[in-house]
């Protein structure tokens, strides 16, 4: 496998980085996008705004839903880390400036903080996938975990941290939580946050870097993110996965075109386009002037 080059110019192999050292020294600086590292995540932001927006926005600030699923990934994926990537909260809410200052030193290090309730509950959600869901429990069992993979397409340099590297399969998997725990639920989150991208991105990051090893499967290891934190598995179709590299591919070459310009367009600028009223608008006025223009009048 060949090595990748850092931020500092030297070189980066993905077999020497550890899941820590993931998220400090693998980093997106938006100044310098050509010489820093894109994800599916910072892809992701692209998806329905313009390139000003992505380039110059500030950076998303971590929900509570999120905290709560990171916390699974490093529980049961990377066990050996959990007091080296969590932090309990030393104070009791966030209203000073010295906490909040904390908060923010800690996450910007690749730290997360969670509050000593929120770490428990995890660790009630972690047994669930590691215990008493027979199927999940078996392919922890047998996977490679928190695997890093980097590479380059399209003129950038990209990242992704797989999850679960089954031992003779020939597929990956992804830990998600979600709040709508069904099959139609799953389908509208992975539509949501790009899941499909994820996949598509990741097969393609693994197969370039493992040429031995091949996979060409993806799939999810769902859990409810309430109790009693129930859990299923599923598989994304070859299409969903084909349409994923693709939309990957798309969204970083428009990130890699605006950055060798340094041309960051703002929504539709250098065209005007026709914007009127939805069609629910107009049907909701038509069936109101019907409705009158039909109705009996009063004197009869």
């Amino acid at each position: 496998m060949r090595p990748r080059k850092g931020r500092e110019g030297g070189e980066v192999n993905a077999l020497e980085v550890s899941p820590v050292d993931y998220f400090k020294r693998l980093t997106l600086d938006r100044a310098d996008v050509l010489g820093s590292w894109l994800s599916k995540s910072s892809l992701w932001e692209l998806n329905g705004c313009s390139l000003y927006k992505w380039r110059y926005a500030p950076k998303q600030t971590t929900t509570k839903a999120m905290n709560h699923g990171s916390l699974i990934d490093v529980i049961t994926t990377t066990p050996e880390l959990v007091g080296e990537m969590i932090n309990i909260l030393p104070f009791k809410d966030l209203r000073s400036k010295e906490a909040r200052e904390w908060k923010t030193d800690a996450e910007e290090s690749g730290i997360l903080v969670v509050k000593e309730d929120e770490l428990e509950l995890a660790m009630k959600a972690a047994a669930v996938l590691t215990e008493k869901h027979e199927e999940s429990a078996a392919l922890f069992e047998k996977s490679k975990t928190q695997v890093v993979m980097l590479g380059e397409r399209r003129g950038a340099k990209l990242r992704g941290l797989v999850d679960l590297a089954p031992e003779g399969e020939n597929y990956l998997a992804d830990l998600k939580t979600t709040a709508d725990f069904s099959l139609e639920g799953f389908g509208k989150t992975i539509a949501k946050f790009g899941y499909h991208v994820q996949a598509g991105l990741y097969l393609a990051l693994w197969n370039a870097q493992f040429p031995d090893d091949q996979r060409e499967g993806f799939r999810f290891v769902w859990q409810d993110s309430k109790h009693p934190f129930e859990v299923c598995i599923t598989e994304l179709g070859g299409f969903d996965i084909a349409a994923g590299i693709d939309y990957a591919d798309f969204l970083t070459s428009r990130i890699v075109n605006a950055a060798k310009r340094n041309h960051w367009p703002m929504l539709e600028q250098g065209r005007i386009p026709m914007v009127g009223r939805p069609a629910w608008a107009s049907m909701a006025e038509d069936e109101m002037m019907e409705e009158t223009l039909t109705a009996p009048s009063r004197g009869q």
